[in-house]
C-alpha cells in the first residue's frame, strides 16, 4: 500500500458521505439513480482499501509521496480546471447537451486524443447521455437560459 493512497480512499469516502448527505434532501423518487452512483463508488473504494489492506500485510507500507507528482504539467493541469468552470457556466447560459459536446470536443483535442477516437467517444457519449437521462430516466437537463 502506498502512502497517497491513504488519502485518496479518505477523501472518495468523504465525497460518497458528502453527497450521501445531500441525496436525503431530493423527493424518494429521484434518489435512486443517485444511490446507485453512490454505493457504486463506495463498493469500489472499499475493493480498493481491502486490496491495498492486502498488499500493505504482504510488502509493508510505500513512501511514495515524494514521487506523487513527478511529471505534473501545471499548464494541462491549470488549462483543464479552466475548461471545467467554463463548463459549468456554459450548462447554466447554453444547455447540458450543446456545452458537454463541446467540452469533451475542446479537451480530447487538447490532450491530443486521436480523431477517429475523439469523434467515437462524442457520439458515444451523447448518445448513452441522451438515451439514459432523456429516455429512460425521464431526467430534465438543462436547456440554457439562452434556450428557455
Amino acid at each position: 500500500m502506498k502512502k497517497s493512497d491513504v488519502g485518496v480512499v479518505v477523501f472518495v469516502y468523504g465525497i460518497c458521505l458528502f453527497f450521501y448527505y445531500y441525496l436525503q434532501e431530493l423527493p424518494p423518487e429521484a434518489q435512486t439513480y443517485p444511490l446507485c452512483l453512490i454505493s457504486g463508488l463506495f463498493i469500489l473504494n472499499t475493493l480498493f482499501l481491502i486490496l491495498n489492506l492486502i498488499k500493505l500485510k504482504k510488502i509493508g507500507m510505500e513512501n511514495d509521496l515524494h514521487s506523487v507528482f513527478e511529471g505534473f504539467l501545471k499548464s494541462q493541469f491549470f488549462t483543464v480546471l479552466t475548461a471545467c468552470v467554463i463548463y459549468i457556466v456554459g450548462v447554466y447560459y447554453i444547455g447540458f447537451y450543446i456545452t458537454s459536446i463541446a467540452y469533451l470536443i475542446i479537451i480530447m483535442s487538447f490532450l491530443k486524443v486521436p480523431l477517429k477516437s475523439s469523434v467515437l467517444t462524442v457520439l458515444v457519449l451523447g448518445l448513452v447521455i441522451y438515451f439514459v437521462f432523456s429516455m429512460f430516466l425521464k431526467v430534465p437537463l438543462p436547456l440554457g437560459v439562452v434556450f428557455e
